[in-house]
């Protein structure tokens, strides 16, 4: 099937507008599978900016992109115009370094921080932690804005481990670099319940 000049266009315009565009399923923030879940946690560790498309939310990419970029999966990583690969391809450039050199970026070492897990959210987290798939690690994943993100996901390459408390959390390389020293607790007050996380690199709030 012949593809449709005006989906190529699109196309042609999106990923040559935007030196790096995922597509993929979710987005940056929330990926819908494993595989995407991978690649964002890669170039989070690597690149700070890089537009997004959830295929999910569009029907027409989801079917198109296929046809348009010869390649039957997603995600699917563009940079400078060119299709790089899916998620196997980018975790092998990652290893190897390639891909830093794709972007420019030379390969910083970063140091495994040190995370502490209080007794009550060990505890909470025994509980929680008891239907774990296979593949999913605790990940806990720290913007530059400091919203904390303490979710269940796959081991990504250049992931961090801290263990504390009987549990490994699992970091990217960015959020490691700015999380030594940070506490996971969790916390009552009255009818709620959730968990807090405190870091020292965390900016003072602004009053």
């Amino acid at each position: 099937m012949a593809l449709d000049p005006a989906f190529k266009s699109r196309m042609d315009t999106l990923v040559t507008d935007n030196k790096v565009v995922l597509f993929m399923k979710g987005n940056r923030r929330m990926p819908q599978c494993g595989f995407s879940s991978r690649v964002v946690g890669i170039l989070d560790g690597i690149i700070d900016e890089y537009e997004t498309v959830d295929v999910l939310s569009d029907p027409e990419v989801r079917s198109g992109m296929k046809e348009y970029s010869d390649w039957p999966t997603f995600p699917q990583l563009y940079v400078d115009g060119e299709l790089v690969g899916g998620c196997d391809i980018i975790t092998e450039m990652a290893g190897s370094g390639e891909l830093h050199e794709t972007f420019g970026v030379q390969l910083e070492e970063v140091a495994a921080p040190t995370v502490t897990i209080t007794d009550d959210a060990a505890a909470e987290l025994k509980t929680a932690l008891t239907d774990l798939n296979a593949g999913e690690f605790l990940r806990l994943k720290i913007p530059e804005n400091f919203r904390y993100e303490l979710n269940l996901g796959p081991k990504s390459f250049g992931d961090l481990e801290c263990t504390s408390n009987g549990h490994t959390v699992l970091m990217d390389r960015a959020s490691a670099k700015i999380g030594d020293g940070t506490v996971i607790d969790f916390a009552r007050d009255g009818m709620q319940a959730g968990f807090k996380i405190s870091n020292p690199n965390e900016p003072a709030p602004v009053t």
